[in-house]
């Protein structure tokens, strides 16, 4: 090879002292670019916990910039956690505990955009235990019922035994049952409070079996009764994916913030103007009452709260005690999130 780039050299050289040179042809047209394509897996996309979803698509916020976002709702025969890992999904939308437990398991997932910083649920307390339990102080032996060991109703239950200065076995945690099955534990007393999503929640205080004792839809009950705002839906990467890609990273932040500044600035009929019939099932009147009641977990500008954060690490931490070693830190950035809003970079 070195012969032929001495004479290739010595010849350009005779030709630029000659003027020789010949003449440059035009170059030809570039071809557009092809778009990114990205998918964007979506932890039940109906759930108004990931309401934010139908709101940046229905809206325009997901196209643009070069990137063509595919939502797909989550397939139950498959691990998200998998599917992130080898590439089948760019992004998943889910609750933020999933980086704390996926990085105890050596897989660097990070949260690009927070969307929902309160736990989107009542807890209501039996009628005939409201007397003993009005604090989070008084829930040292109650029993409570919850959900499943890692589920997100039994982080609530644990959160507010520890706000209130307990243990997270401090209480007698019952599993999840129907309606019917929940309503007959509270009245019998076999029970004396209940995590609950709104609709069933209002479905127990209208039959007279219990009341509202923490009302975490919102950010200020949820900063009165936990202390801190408690992160929930994210949308979040590979810590890979993001430092290899950071303009989709970019783009999805940018989209999600948008959609959580027109939620926040939109009365709720507005709102679920955008929402496809068939989301809202036949009865409109309640899907609304349940979108007034719940949209409030949206009140934040996309940006992760540190202390939130770090309370949820630390409910977690103190049911498994193997989420100790993981950084709080490291499940998270606002990066993107403050590039969309103009702020200064930081975590």
């Amino acid at each position: 090879m070195k012969p032929f780039i001495v004479a290739g050299g010595f010849a350009l050289l005779c030709a630029l002292r000659t003027g020789d040179l010949p003449a440059q042809q035009p170059s030809a047209p570039k071809a557009p670019a092809e778009p990114v394509r990205i998918v964007l897996l979506v932890d039940e996309i109906r759930a108004i916990r990931n309401f934010p979803a139908i709101v940046a698509e229905r809206l325009g916020y997901l196209k643009g910039d070069g990137i063509i976002v595919t939502m797909m709702n989550i397939r139950n025969e498959v691990p998200s956690a998998d599917m992130l890992m080898d590439g089948r999904v760019d992004a998943i939308m889910a609750y933020y505990h999933h980086n704390i437990v996926n990085d105890s398991q050596g897989r660097d997932f990070e949260a690009i955009v927070t969307l929902g910083v309160t736990p989107g649920v009542k807890v209501l307390v039996a009628n005939q235990a409201k007397d003993r339990y009005k604090t989070v102080a008084d829930l040292n032996g109650s029993r409570i019922i919850a959900g499943g060991d890692g589920s997100s109703k039994t982080a609530v239950a644990n959160a507010l035994l520890l706000a209130g200065g307990h243990k997270v076995t401090d209480y007698t945690r019952i599993r999840n049952e129907s309606r019917d099955k929940i309503e007959a534990a509270l009245r019998a007393g076999e029970a004396d409070l209940v995590v609950a999503p709104t609709p069933d929640g209002d479905y127990y205080e209208g039959l007279g079996v219990a009341t509202v004792f923490a009302d975490l839809t919102t950010v200020e009950g949820t900063r009165r009764h936990l202390g801190t705002l408690f992160p929930t839906s994210t949308v979040y990467m590979r810590s890979e994916g993001v430092k290899a890609h950071p303009e989709i990273a970019q783009h999805l932040a940018t989209a999600f913030v948008r959609a959580l500044q027109w939620i926040n600035s939109h009365t709720p009929e507005e709102i679920a103007a955008v929402v496809p019939p068939d989301f809202m099932g036949n009865d409109r009147g309640a899907y609304l009452k349940m979108l007034n009641e719940q949209i409030a977990m949206f009140r934040t500008d996309g940006r992760m709260p540190q202390d939130g954060a770090e309370n949820e690490w630390r409910v977690l931490s103190e049911a498994h005690p193997k989420y100790k070693s993981v950084r709080v830190g490291d499940t998270y950035t606002n990066q993107f999130v403050e590039t969309a809003l103009g702020a200064p970079r930081g975590k």
